[in-house]
């Protein structure tokens, strides 16, 4: 089976990239994507942590069918990559064409320039892009040929996925003409292509799961360490009496298939640890359903690390001898040019430092009054969870489908007692070691771990 190769860039930069290589003069312009790695068994990226473009005094020679670029521009670039341990992939643009093509220049060129990148940043892989103002087309070279990248990712609050081989397109049923109808038949191909991830499947991501396989998403991995108690049946979409104590990863994942997701990979596992987090290198979208802040706050380093959104969803209510005092349920997209769950407040550090300490030592702290409430059982009621989860799945498909109209919000916070919802923005502060743009984990992929849990 032939491995894909894809570019993933996160679409503030894919924004700086054509600003600076479409410009009122008409001429080509260049730059090159300093990019880190992620490997699966059967997908390579290339990870694009920054975009240099060319300044105007290191073109040899530029105009409207033609560029040279000075040798020292890409002395630069060399010392960067192998002083920040990064992948070039170069880029440039053919300004008056619809379609994306390399020229006989180009191929010359590259011939020259890419074997020379390659034996001098030992590891690295170069790649090249070109691009027009309406499509892309991307390659390598491989033992003198130039091979065809499988495409460019492009996510973020206005995500896009452009395959460098339209020949082949998958085919679209008539289950889903209603769908078709509100987004058209190459959105639901889109859709059809996308790759992701649900961690955790309790109340409010069997729902995901739920309206996900119904609308055609062809390939879910599943992930949860829990098993089915007789108190889940109240809002585990597709499980029954005879799944308690069955995993819960299991039990959905068969139910997923049932409904027509054709690849279905169930984890039962936790995803804390760093083997179960690699299985989600290859996906398009995770959706994070879980009910505790060490998860989240690996999935928010993973979302930045190998710039894959995630879109976290949760409620929390306030009830009190039955009594419903307060409702309220959020959902924020997570991941480079969106949010950042730490600054934003999302997670609790003693909580966290309490989620990680073994179950005794917690219990012990319990009762003493320094630990409060981690492992008490909260209350939760499947039409609030209802709501959350339909807003999340709305956020995912609004991210590629443009589903209402508009650009999906970075936060959403429903008030059950209100009715209402409002959106909310990013806050990013200085110097976060996970979200800023220099000293944050943007796009390192595989040079770091994502989780010391093993």
């Amino acid at each position: 089976m032939k491995k894909s190769d894809f570019i993933s860039i996160t679409s503030q930069d894919w924004g700086l990239v054509e600003a600076s290589l479409f410009t009122p003069d008409g001429n080509e312009n260049s730059g090159v994507l300093l990019c880190g790695g992620s490997e699966t068994k059967r997908e390579r990226r290339l990870l694009v942590r920054k975009f240099v473009p060319v300044p105007d005094d290191l073109y040899v020679d530029r105009n409207d069918y033609h560029l040279e670029v000075s040798p020292r521009f890409y002395n630069r670039i060399i010392d960067q990559c192998l002083r920040e341990h990064l992948t070039p992939v170069i880029i440039h643009s053919h300004p008056h064409h619809p379609d994306a093509w390399y020229s006989a220049s180009d191929d010359f060129g590259e011939k020259n320039l890419i074997p020379v990148l390659k034996s001098l940043i030992p590891g690295a892989q170069p790649a090249s892009l070109v691009i027009t103002p309406q499509s892309a087309m991307g390659r390598r070279l491989v033992d003198g040929k130039f091979l065809t990248l499988t495409g460019l990712k492009i996510y973020g609050q206005r995500s896009r996925i452009i395959p460098f081989d339209t020949s082949e397109h998958s085919e679209v049923s008539e289950v889903f003409d209603r769908q078709v109808r509100a987004f058209g038949r190459e959105g639901q191909q889109l859709l059809q292509s996308l790759k992701i991830a649900i961690v955790g499947v309790g109340g409010i991501g069997s729902l995901v799961l739920e309206q996900f396989s119904r609308i055609g998403i062809a390939d879910i991995v599943l992930i949860d360490d829990d098993r089915i108690e007789v108190s889940n049946l109240t809002r585990l979409v597709g499980a029954t009496k005879s799944d308690i104590g069955k995993s819960k990863a299991e039990v959905l994942g068969r139910h997923a298939k049932r409904l027509g997701v054709k690849n279905v990979a169930a984890m039962k596992d936790s995803a804390i640890r760093q083997d179960v987090l690699m299985a989600l290198r290859d996906r398009d979208l995770i959706l994070s359903c879980v009910d505790n802040d060490r998860t989240r706050s690996l999935l928010n380093r993973f979302a930045y690390q190998y710039l894959v959104p995630v879109i976290e969803m949760g409620t929390r209510l306030d009830a009190r001898e039955g009594r419903m005092r307060a409702a309220a349920g959020r959902v924020v997209l997570v991941g480079s040019g969106m949010a950042c769950m730490r600054c934003s407040h999302h997670l609790d550090p003693e909580r966290i430092r309490a989620e990680s300490l073994p179950k005794d030592e917690r219990a012990a702290l319990e009762k003493e009054g320094y630990v409060m409430g981690v492992d008490e059982a909260v209350p939760a009621v499947i039409s609030l969870n209802a709501v959350v989860a339909g807003l999340g799945v709305t956020a995912g498909l609004n991210l590629f489908l443009r589903l209402t109209g508009g650009v999906q919000p970075i936060g959403q916070i429903y008030d059950a007692t209100s009715g209402s919802i409002f959106t909310t923005n990013d806050i990013h502060e200085p110097g976060c070691d996970i979200c800023d743009e220099s000293a944050g984990i943007k796009a390192l992929g595989d040079s770091q771990i994502v989780s010391a849990y093993n």
